[in-house]
């Protein structure tokens, strides 16, 4: 099926959807309620809501099957270059110019930009020393050597150029000795009191190492040494973390083993007042990787509707949910605007992000450097990212932050974008629930220069519980995607919605009957899910693109300048944006 002619994939992707549409009937069929105040007028003054004919007919245009033949050929793409099509692999390469190929067929004005990744590495060997009371050297290790026992530490990447020597160490605040587990040992700003001007001395436990490290650079510590909890067999060797802090790093960060850490407590305990000498060489490089942005050839240029997907998928998969679900969707959008069926107001771009899965990368860059002026053009960023997880439920971005008390705003006008991709949903009788922007995906450099944004979630590695099985069905206690970032996301966990039987997400905790048990609950439901949210997302496409001043701003509105924003010191999380713990 992987490679499978176009011809043939389009035959068997109709089969398949034909077999989705019978088994769904029920759960899409509904009434088709007018969106009430989400209703914004056209240039002909007419109010778009989800009842309006040529809104439907451009959903309608963006098919299932045609977003389907596009999640093919990126298969296909991934088949041929080792399964994978990340950001420095030649599958990511091919698949920039398949999405070339496609726009500049269907007839858009594409670009090619360039943005910069830069790459970390260390430029010799880091040291770690005991200096007093007992003086001793301590063996290095780098990436390779993750969970080794070999090594004695490894440098946290992203870490800069540090050399301390006969440094103080400072236990901070709620380390667990003897070890029991669940150590919040450096979580709260408050276990830092006393260590500016010291090593900080922090046990591995239940919050992410980056935030460890942030809040001892916070504190004023002048490095970091995190050692393994020690709670556990599988909690004593040094691992190697990939993580940025939200503040750019300036101090030093290393993962010891847990005897490591142990020894340098028990003489502060002791009274023996350790000193290391800590020396950290880091250095970045800078790297220039591609990504595609495409616009209409109409439309008013003062009223610009971003709508992105990311391209690269991780190194363990070919990314065909995440994001070849988004992708694909944007490319059926794109090719239904070219035909010139439809008579969009606004100009509409179409950003297809390189590096996504090491930590936002392009779409930041992007972002971050567009000018004042141009930020002012933009209406709003749409961004879909998953569509198709198995296990799915209908996520809508929180963008008033009114769901939960500790949801964020987004910028204003980010309610709105909320309220038109439920509206669309109500009107086809499906619930929906709302999630928070919570710095995961490509809006992050958008509403971070003001402009408001949304769009619609199929879930990732979060558990489905018994109340949202029994509203979207599916499987309670697996993931909403159990294949997130593995090999097993690909075109046949997409098509048949279930997921292999190794799939980490699939009932994590049960035994091979749950396993089966959870897959025939979720058969079927990654393409149902993709045909739900797919039609959700056009929609929004449709209302901003043909919507007069949709935000009601007038002609001159005005975002806040990069200047006025914490993402212009935005640095990426590390690979996946997965922080471990």
């Amino acid at each position: 099926m992987n490679r499978a002619s176009k011809l043939v994939a389009a035959g068997a992707t109709s089969v398949l959807l034909a077999a989705v549409a019978a088994s769904s009937g029920a759960a899409t069929a509904g009434p088709d309620r007018s969106s009430g105040p989400g209703g914004s007028k056209t240039a002909k003054g007419k109010v778009v809501t989800p009842r309006d004919p040529l809104a439907k007919r451009f959903v309608r245009g963006v098919s299932l099957e045609e977003i389907t033949e596009h999640q093919v050929a990126l298969q296909r793409i991934a088949s041929l270059n080792d399964g994978t099509r990340e950001v420095l692999s030649p599958g990511y390469a091919e698949s920039v110019d398949y999405v070339v190929d496609t726009l500049r067929d269907a007839g858009l004005r594409v670009q090619v930009e360039e943005f910069n990744f830069p790459f970390w590495q260390e430029s010799q060997p880091p040291v770690l020393d005991q200096v007093s009371p007992r003086p001793t050297t301590y063996v290095p290790g780098d990436a390779e050597d993750d969970g080794s026992a070999a090594v004695d530490f490894i440098t946290m990447a992203n870490s800069p150029t540090v050399e301390l020597e006969d440094a103080p160490v400072f236990p901070v605040g709620g380390i667990v000795d003897p070890p029991t587990g669940g150590s919040a040992s450096g979580c709260a700003p408050e276990d830092y009191a006393g260590v500016a001007g010291q090593v900080a001395l922090v046990q591995r436990g239940t919050c992410p190492f980056v935030d460890k490290w942030q809040l001892a650079q916070a504190a004023g510590a002048t490095g970091v040494i995190i050692y393994n909890e020690g709670n556990t067999p599988e909690r004593q060797a040094p691992l190697f973390v990939d993580n940025q802090p939200d503040a750019p790093a300036t101090i030093a960060a290393v993962i010891s083993d847990y005897a490591l850490g142990d020894e340098l407590l028990q003489a502060y305990k002791a009274g023996e007042n350790p000193t290391v000498d800590l020396k950290v060489y880091g250095t970045f490089t800078d790297r220039f990787f591609p990504q595609v942005i495409a616009e209409t050839r109409g439309g008013d240029p003062d009223h610009v509707v971003v709508v992105g997907a990311h391209l690269d998928s991780v190194p363990e998969g070919p990314g065909i949910n995440d994001d070849g679900s988004g992708v694909a969707t944007l490319l059926a959008q794109a090719e239904e605007i070219a035909e010139g069926r439809h008579k969009l107001r606004n100009k509409v771009r179409f950003g297809f992000w390189g590096a996504e899965e090491n930590g936002l990368v392009g779409s930041v860059y992007y972002a971050q450097n567009l000018s004042q002026a141009e930020v002012d053009r933009i209406d709003v960023i749409l961004n879909y990212d998953m569509l198709a997880s198995a296990n799915y439920v209908r996520f809508v971005y929180d963008g008033d932050g009114d769901d939960a008390p500790d949801n964020p705003a987004g910028p204003e006008g980010s309610g709105l974008v909320e309220q038109v991709h439920d509206d669309w949903l109500r009107s086809k009788g499906l619930a929906s629930e709302r999630i928070p922007f919570d710095g995961r995906s490509d809006y992050v450099g958008f509403i971070d220069r003001g402009i408001p944004g949304g769009g619609v979630f199929a879930g990732a590695e979060g558990v489905k519980t018994a109340e949202q099985a029994a509203e979207y069905g599916g499987a309670e206690g697996s993931w909403y995607d159990p294949c997130y970032h593995q090999a097993c996301d690909d075109l046949t966990t997409v098509f048949t919605g279930v997921p292999p039987l190794e799939a980490e997400g699939l009932a994590p905790e049960g035994d091979e009957a749950a396993k089966r048990a959870a897959q025939r609950a979720m058969a079927g439901g990654a393409l149902r899910g993709l045909d739900e949210l797919s039609d959700a997302a056009s929609y929004a496409v449709y209302y901003f693109g043909a919507s007069r001043d949709p935000f009601r701003t007038g002609h001159d509105h005005h975002r806040a300048s990069a200047g006025d924003r914490a993402t212009r010191g935005y640095q990426w999380r590390g690979p996946e944006h997965r922080v471990r713990r």
